[in-house]
């Protein structure tokens, strides 16, 4: 085989792996059906009442494609689990700040449920990070909320 064959191959080869471990960036709009973001939209021109504790609304649908990307998504974290030295061990990934900690929360198909597969870094609620990681279309419920989606992160970096 001559030199600049293998050449090509191993450039080739070295240009998929590469592909293969980078991260799409995504925007949250994205994770809901066209449909969905229109009744969001809706729903966000209608009086709020903050003195009652509303349910969650929205749906678990889903877009097609999303499951088992590898992302790249901005967002505040809202730690649920965490470990005995206080590091975060689950969290949900939320588009805007004081989401699910003012009812009602985001609908599921707009939060993200993310297990870190060690634990993470103290994390501060008042600040955005990005969280690098592959996205799976799966349900999880807890007594905050509910999600359409999971997420197993890689990295966890504030937002800069």
């Amino acid at each position: 085989m001559k030199k600049w064959m293998i050449a090509v191959g191993l450039l080739t080869a070295s240009v998929l792996s590469a592909a293969s471990t980078a991260y799409e960036e995504l925007d949250w709009l994205e994770l809901m059906p066209k449909e969905e973001v229109e009744a969001l939209m809706d729903a966000q021109r209608q009086p709020m009442d903050h003195l009652t504790m509303g349910e969650q609304q929205g749906s678990f649908k889903t877009v097609l494609g999303m499951d088992g990307r590898r992302v790249k998504m901005a967002g505040y974290i809202v730690p649920i689990e965490q470990n005995d030295a206080g590091l975060v061990t689950e969290f949900f990934l939320v588009p805007y700040f004081g989401a699910c900690l003012h009812m009602p929360p985001p609908p599921p198909n707009n939060i993200i449920f993310v297990k870190l597969s060690k634990p993470g870094p103290e994390v501060d609620m008042f600040n955005a990070y990005w969280i690098e990681g592959t996205l799976k279309v799966a349900r999880f419920d807890n007594d905050v909320a509910s999600t359409a989606y999971t997420m197993s992160a890689d990295s966890v970096k504030l937002y800069e």
